[in-house]
């Protein structure tokens, strides 16, 4: 149990800037009766989603015998939208106190707020969001990582990157998605092109889905290597790192040395891609940790011990950075330090992704108010409502 509570204090000091998270002086909440909770999961098609699920599973299994219990029942839709919403339908039925969903789109989820509200079912979002709001019926809380920043991450390594190569803000880049429909890629999208809209010579040439997966990331890319010779591509962004190790085996299979040098950018802090950093033949990975399972649960248990929660949490963002490259924007020195530990600490635990355990939080954080387009992207986030001055290149 002492070991127990040590780990649950270094998640707590690493992750203080959420919203909702214990101090070290409170305590993690106790069940205040026995809550049946239901957790609706949209797919699991890379390593991410299975941390995703593996830690909501951890954090249910550490409720059971605390206080009066958790029971626990989940489901995975398998990318199937249709197939979620008859899911969520089943936890209800099966009389879950609340339910927890992780939608696989934002519009066709969007009605499992009317169920939930039709049977007096509370609602909470997990890391995807609905075209509505917390607010609207028993929909009570969205936690979730504000994607648009991830966005707007990856166009500040772009444009310092082509600055310092071609000495001015002016290059290619080609985007790899991922499951479109899904709020995640919309927010990433927008949120990268709230800040490039402002820097034109800055041109996003062609942009597909990778769904989210290895394979698709490669199919992508072996495409938009047939499209595009030598010379025409500065850089690649990628909307998680899968996708992004999928680009790095077509490259090589296509023996395109020339963007072998760390011209991808990924998100997720997969190891295997940090690693890649490291060696240089990646730009950047921006935050997008998996591990909400101490999130979603605690803020379950706490709703139904009585408490209110924050209708939006957002979860705080580190970047993994080319200790090497051309493009410097942490805030910390020894970088390269600081990837090696962060590697070396996640294999130890065998964990795919690099944890919130590891730290580092304010030296891996970048600063995003200097760039034009910051203010375009709060707004965004507030709003939901897509700026009209952005190009879409979803058909390019």
């Amino acid at each position: 149990m002492k070991k127990i509570s040590i780990i649950m204090l270094v998640l707590v000091l690493a992750l203080s800037a959420v919203s909702f998270a214990a101090t070290a002086e409170e305590e993690l909440p106790v069940p205040a009766k026995r809550y049946r909770i239901g957790f609706s999961n949209g797919e699991m098609s890379n390593s991410w989603r299975w941390a995703f699920v593996d830690s909501m599973q951890e954090w249910a299994n550490y409720y059971k015998n605390i206080g009066a219990g958790v029971d626990y029942v989940w489901t995975n839709a398998g990318d199937d939208s249709a197939k979620q919403l008859m899911d969520a339908e089943n936890l209800i039925a099966m009389g879950v106190d609340i339910l927890i969903i992780s939608p696989n789109q934002e519009e066709p989820l969007d009605p499992v707020i009317d169920i939930a509200t039709a049977a007096g079912v509370p609602l909470i979002v997990i890391d995807r969001s609905l075209v509505r709001a917390p607010g609207e019926g028993t929909y009570v809380s969205n936690i979730t990582q504000n994607y648009a920043e991830s966005g707007a991450y990856q166009a500040a390594y772009i444009l310092e990157w082509l600055r310092a190569i071609n000495g001015e803000y002016k290059g290619n880049v080609v985007e790899i998605q991922g499951i479109i429909g899904a709020s995640t890629v919309t927010d990433q999208y927008v949120g990268l092109r709230a800040i490039l809209q402002h820097y034109p010579d800055v041109k996003i040439i062609a942009t597909a889905a990778g769904d989210y997966a290895r394979h698709g990331g490669r199919e992508v890319m072996e495409d938009f290597l047939e499209r595009f010779g030598p010379g025409e591509i500065d850089l690649i962004v990628t909307h998680n790192d899968d996708m992004a190790l999928g680009a790095l085996e077509a490259i090589e299979a296509a023996r395109r040395t020339e963007l072998l040098d760390g011209r991808i950018l990924g998100k997720d802090q997969q190891v295997k891609f940090v690693e890649d950093i490291l060696a240089g033949r990646g730009l950047m990975t921006t935050e997008c940790p998996p591990f909400y399972g101490k999130y979603a649960i605690t803020a379950a248990i706490r709703y139904l011990n009585g408490e209110e929660l924050e209708p939006i949490i957002h979860l705080p963002l580190r970047n993994w950075e080319n200790p090497n490259g051309p493009a410097h924007l942490v805030a910390a020195d020894n970088v390269e330090e600081i990837l090696k530990q962060h590697i070396e600490f996640s294999k130890e635990k065998n964990l795919a992704l690099i944890p919130p355990e590891a730290g580092n939080f304010e030296e891996l954080k970048v600063d995003l108010t200097k760039y034009k387009g910051y203010e375009d992207m709060l707004e965004y986030t507030k709003t939901k409502v897509i700026p009209s001055s952005i190009v879409d290149l979803q058909n390019n």
